[in-house]
């Protein structure tokens, strides 16, 4: 019953949102949600379209997953994707490793690990049709002054893989910031930004040209 009313009450305040975005927030909403299509040809939308089962590695006292069960509870809040902690290792698309890469050995692939820097990263693997499929994201926990820190850097990273690839350069308080702000909530316009791209109104695979028609008409 909780979960209904906070995805209607999610669904209320996007209505209101959407019916009152600025060029501003249209700007934001285009610099976050597109990124480069495989053949580097142009900016197009990538989204999740298919169930996420989720699992979270961690390396020996690194991190508790309590923070990251909470952070993809709220994304599903918002976005209405089916997400879940995967049942079995066979089902696990989106991979959570807490620790460097050196912890996790033949878990994480060595031609992926390669993606990766002493710092973590983040990889992902996306379709024809600009849709997300799988996703590993590697936190170097050990890197970080505090908890504080870790905390925002897990949300961030989590994020940026439900298709948001390009961070901001305004919005100091937002989750999508490009520097380091121990943000460790999403805010209404962070909330907005997820919303929006997760709405009907944007399809995998959208190119820059149909973002713009569909934002003008908001």
């Amino acid at each position: 019953m909780k979960t209904k009313l906070l995805f209607f009450s999610c669904l209320l305040a996007t209505l209101s949102c959407f019916a009152q975005m600025s060029q501003t927030d249209k700007q934001n909403f285009k610099t976050v949600a597109l990124s480069k299509d495989q053949s580097a040809a142009g900016l197009i939308i990538k989204k999740w379209a298919v169930p996420i089962r989720y699992k979270v590695y961690s390396a020996k006292g690194a991190y508790s997953s309590t923070e990251i069960d909470s952070v993809f509870s709220q994304i599903k809040a918002f976005t209405s994707l089916d997400i879940a902690v995967a049942k079995t290792d066979d089902e696990v698309n989106f991979s959570v490793f807490l620790g460097s890469k050196n912890d996790f050995g033949s878990q994480i692939p060595s031609a992926i690990a390669q993606s990766f820097s002493q710092y973590g990263g983040t990889y992902y693997k996306f379709n024809g049709k600009g849709e997300i499929y799988q996703a590993i994201d590697l936190i170097t926990i050990t890197g970080f002054s505090d908890q504080l820190a870790a905390r925002s850097a897990i949300r961030k990273s989590i994020t940026k893989l439900f298709g948001f690839f390009t961070p901001l350069q305004s919005n100091p308080s937002s989750i999508f910031y490009s520097q380091s702000n121990n943000v460790v909530k999403f805010d209404s316009y962070d909330s907005f930004l997820i919303r929006l791209l997760y709405s009907p109104r944007f399809t995998p695979g959208m190119a820059a040209a149909q973002v713009d028609e569909v934002l003008s008409k908001m």
